[in-house]
């Protein structure tokens, strides 16, 4: 079988959601129903018409975006509108 690939169109970002913590740095397994839903993932691909957002780049997304999963290479990816991103987050 072959890999599915995932070419957003128009204002359309594909992203690989940054899961939330599931261990605290003791050791200690955060159960499902307390973890943290980061809505932030990393760019994997960009439609036309995107100028502000890269690949390779960390979004910040709305908690209230609808992103629609995608299988992308084998792995779970969100398609998300660029209306529905806040904020690139980098780190210094």
């Amino acid at each position: 079988m072959k890999n599915q690939i995932v070419v957003p169109v128009g204002k359309k970002l594909l992203i690989k959601e940054i899961k939330a913590e599931v261990k605290t740095a003791s050791g200690i397994i955060i159960p499902t129903i307390a973890q943290k839903v980061t809505y932030k993932g990393t760019v994997v691909g960009v439609g036309l018409g995107i100028d502000e957002i890269s690949v390779g780049d960390i979004v910040q997304y709305a908690e209230h975006a609808m992103p629609t999963p995608m299988t992308h290479q084998g792995e779970e990816h969100l398609l998300v509108q660029e209306g529905d991103i806040y904020a690139i987050v980098r780190y210094e």
